[in-house]
């Protein structure tokens, strides 16, 4: 764990070098958040909507399910990805010595919009089908968890490019796949046995936050939101805004990260930037 919290700090560390001169990526990741949250309650406020229409008939609430949740689910994904290619060409240009401006990326993400559709239906889809598999696997055992492992891995290495390539190639979603892969064998070999992740970093970032909310919670929910001169409601606002600011710039130096791979795995020259045993290192061939 201390080793995947190092280097997680390593490219956090490397990532931060352009995201300090240029600090205006951070408002592609906090759109692309916001907008997820607003995504996130209409669903569930449309699932609260069925739970009350269907209470006297099961198949009126699975019929508006089906037809609602899925194009709420398809329109979160395009917003989260459209956001992600407009700040990987911001990213990429920024890598290069560039100053770019947020129009240029958010110009460039609706060039690639018909590309951002596909990928996103093939991640609604697919993507979704995948990580369903996934947990049944995880519920069977420690077999079940090993070949679990496995298709995560498989399915994020070979995903891994895909976002760059559509911001900076324009291929549809299954050649954007197929090049990701290629990138990933002609850099990386064959069979890769992991990825550098900041999971680790971010989870331990995400510690204060959470000290914070649940205190908050437990006065609100046993003394009411007035109790101790609004000490409750104080402190689970303070951790909100403390998770969602963390959030936001690991997101940003996660992506403006994986752009300084692609340009390194596609030019074979590390961006100046970054560290290269870091960015060679994303990737471990198997033994």
């Amino acid at each position: 764990m201390w080793a995947r919290l190092g280097r997680g700090w390593s490219m956090a560390r490397t990532s931060f070098a352009v995201l300090r001169r240029c600090p205006d990526l951070m408002i592609l990741s906090g759109l692309s958040g916001g907008l997820s949250v607003l995504g996130m309650g209409v669903l569930f406020l449309t699932g609260a909507m069925w739970v009350w229409l269907g209470a006297d008939s099961v198949a009126l609430f699975l019929a508006g399910c089906l037809f609602t949740f899925p194009p709420i689910l398809f329109a979160l994904v395009v917003t989260i990805e459209f956001c992600t290619v407009a700040l990987i060409h911001c990213a990429l240009r920024a890598l290069q010595g560039e100053t770019p401006a947020l129009r240029e990326g958010l110009s460039a993400a609706s060039s690639r919009l018909p590309q951002i559709l596909g990928w996103a239906l093939l991640l609604s889809t697919l993507g979704l089908a995948v990580r369903f598999v996934e947990a049944v696997l995880q519920k069977l055992g420690f077999i079940g968890e090993i070949f679990g492992h496995t298709l995560d891995l498989g399915w994020s290495a070979t995903t891994y490019f895909v976002a760059p390539v559509l911001a900076a190639e324009g291929l549809g979603p299954i050649a954007a796949m197929n090049r990701s892969s290629v990138i990933l064998r002609e850099k990386w070999g064959e069979s890769v046995a992991g990825e550098a992740r900041f999971g680790v970093l971010g989870t331990l970032f995400m510690i204060p936050a959470l000290v914070l909310f649940i205190p908050g919670l437990k006065i609100v929910t046993e003394h009411g939101a007035a109790a101790m001169a609004g000490l409750g409601p104080l402190l689970m606002a303070v951790g909100l805004v403390y998770g969602s600011v963390v959030a936001i710039v690991l997101q940003t130096l996660n992506t403006v990260f994986r752009a300084g791979v692609y340009l390194y795995a596609t030019t074979g020259s590390v961006p100046s930037a970054f560290d290269a045993d870091l960015v060679i290192g994303t990737f471990r061939r198997k033994n």
